[in-house]
């Protein structure tokens, strides 16, 4: 028996379960807008892009879909794995376009070793990027973003005229700008596997 207000009756009939909602629409829209930009980088590999990224679309949204068949009691749970999926669709969609650019060269397995560290290394210390921002005495990484932030604005200008001057590849400087924006969600999103009593823990 299921109500309107996404409860659920337990098995006793007895306690209203909250059910998490899904949210497979909100990801989707998310995840679309991102890929059909991303693929038009360059445009004329444009069909074959809208199709890798819509099949990885799927991939993320039956992912997230069974992810919410197993947790979507355990609502803080759910959520936390559906902004993760959310965030890592975004990294993927966003540095395709610099690996475009760069691949049949030595420079396209350079950043994809780069890429996979990265990944591993924010997954490894996932727990310290927590305590940065839910504990006051460990405020030094929060800082570093926050700058990091900033500086991707002079970033984004200061390329835009470089491209424009040496006449680089078409789209080279957005594909560098997408690249260093998705390395902001490649630190941040791994902070949202840490379970609800761990990051209580992290607080102290």
């Amino acid at each position: 028996m299921k109500e309107s207000n996404n409860k659920e009756f337990s098995q006793s009939g007895l306690e209203p379960q909250i059910v998490a909602e899904h949210r497979l629409g909100m990801t989707f829209f998310l995840f679309f807008i991102i890929m059909i930009g991303t693929s038009f980088i360059p445009e004329k590999t444009v069909l074959t892009w809208i199709l890798i990224n819509s099949i990885f679309t799927f991939i993320f949204l039956g992912i997230l879909f069974f992810l919410w068949t197993k947790f979507k009691y355990d609502t803080v749970r759910y959520y936390s794995f559906q902004v993760y999926i959310m965030l890592m669709g975004i990294v993927f969609f966003s540095i395709t376009p610099i690996f475009k650019l760069l691949f049949g060269t030595i420079y396209f397995w350079i950043l994809l070793f780069l890429t996979l560290a990265i990944i591993l290394t924010s997954h490894f210390f996932k727990n310290r990027t927590v305590r940065s921002f839910v504990n006051k005495k460990h405020k030094l990484l929060v800082t570093i973003l926050s700058v990091y932030m900033m500086a991707l604005i002079v970033i984004g200008i200061f390329l835009n005229g470089i491209m424009h001057i040496n006449e680089a590849p078409e789209n080279a400087g957005i594909s560098i700008l997408f690249y260093f924006i998705s390395f902001l969600f490649m630190v941040i999103a791994p902070m949202f596997l840490v379970r609800e009593d761990e990051v209580e823990k992290l607080k102290l």
